[in-house]
């Protein structure tokens, strides 16, 4: 077995799944505050180019974009992370590991928190949220791959 000298790759995967479940971790009312601010401050934004939407509504789809975006970070990252130095020889085996066991970890972990609930629609989100941001990783690296490795014209 040859020695893994990007090993750093997996540690920022980690830290990235430790945020995800910090963020998991918070008690109802933290997080219904830390998504108030955010939700007025977009809708603020929006105000200023005549746009108005009804705050509960918005702030039911800013949630759900938090769990959205983290996971696309999440996805990016174990896509890169795989590119450089994949945990297993099957690559659909480690991108399917993260895929289904983060989320599931994810929302079990607010069903033990005060207040928060475990959703299976946020499980899909999540999933979603992962696989976009797999895809945009993937398709980033064929891309830079071609730039890079592009033998160059003769005029």
């Amino acid at each position: 077995m040859k020695p893994r000298k990007h090993w750093w790759i997996w540690l920022l995967v980690a830290t990235y799944i430790w945020f995800i479940f910090s963020n998991s971790l918070m008690v109802a009312d933290a997080s219904s505050k830390l998504s108030t601010k955010v939700t007025w401050y977009l809708i603020n934004h929006l105000q200023r180019f005549g746009l108005y939407a009804d705050f509960y509504t918005f702030h039911h789809y800013v949630r759900k974009l938090a769990h959205f975006t983290e996971f696309a970070g999440l996805g990016f990252l174990v896509t890169l992370a795989m590119h450089i130095c994949p945990l297993f020889k099957s690559r659909f085996l480690n991108f399917t590991l993260f895929l289904v066991a983060i989320p599931v970890a994810d929302e079990t972990i607010q069903h033990f928190v005060e207040g928060r609930s475990s959703e299976y629609f946020d499980m899909l989100i999540d999933g979603g949220g992962f696989l976009a941001g797999g895809f945009f990783c993937y398709v980033l690296i064929l891309i830079l791959l071609d730039i890079f490795k592009r033998k160059p014209r003769h005029a």
